[in-house]
């Protein structure tokens, strides 16, 4: 049995942990893509949604620079495609700000939000992102002390740097942290080896199989209630 009583702040990630993310991503990505047909067409004639997407990755392996920083290569890589086709830049922040619109159309887990809830009257609340979903526009900040993103700390996971700037927030030791998430490597590897507990969030019921394990794990948000004696 894990021993949670040194806990004194649970750290979340958000995409796939607090609410589906292929669903909300494939929406925006629909609207931005019509968007594009509406207004700017000589893009869209060309490209097709995987085709956008497939542009956008080879516009990272390019720019590694910002390979950790989602909204960045969104952004410019927008602003490459608005050269290419002789449009203006303003393309490349107009599409940005639609994207994201849509972006924080989240449906929360059903038991996302009451968990939360509970676990704030006990423990700090935090949350640590690779993505860029804003959760004042999504309607949840006020139950978090503290959110990192990849863009602000400079790193994304499974780098040690993105956890050690998450703990500066709060200003506790590894060991009082617990972070929850769904991603074997992004989530538990990169917490456990930044010296926090790890709690694999698998609804699935997938077979774990890294050598580095997590300190526990759940299938549903509101058995961490019970794992933290609440």
């Amino acid at each position: 049995m894990n021993d949670f009583s040194s806990i004194r702040c649970v750290v979340f990630d958000l995409d796939d942990t607090l609410w589906p993310c292929e669903p909300t991503i494939t929406n925006a990505e629909l609207a931005l893509y019509d968007w594009l047909a509406e207004h700017y067409p000589r893009i869209t004639d060309q490209f097709s949604i995987e085709d956008l997407r497939e542009q956008r990755a080879n516009f990272a392996l390019h720019h590694t620079h910002i390979s950790h920083d989602v909204t960045a290569l969104r952004l410019h890589s927008m602003a490459e495609l608005a050269q290419k086709y002789d449009y203006p830049v303003s393309l490349a922040k107009d599409g940005l700000a639609h994207f994201r619109h849509h972006r924080n159309q989240v449906n929360l887990f059903d038991d996302a939000l009451p968990t939360l809830k509970a676990l704030g009257e006990h423990f700090k609340i935090g949350s640590i992102t690779n993505g860029n979903a804003q959760l004042d526009v999504i309607g949840v900040r006020e139950h978090f002390d503290f959110v990192v993103t990849a863009e602000e700390a400079g790193a994304a996971k499974p780098n040690k740097k993105i956890f050690d700037f998450a703990r500066e927030q709060i200003d506790l030791a590894s060991h009082e942290l617990l972070y929850v998430g769904d991603h074997p490597t992004n989530d538990v590897i990169g917490s456990k080896n930044s010296g926090w507990q790890a709690l694999w969030f698998n609804p699935d019921a997938k077979q774990w199989s890294e050598e580095i394990q997590p300190n526990a794990q759940i299938q549903s948000l509101c058995e961490l209630l019970e794992l933290l004696k609440i």
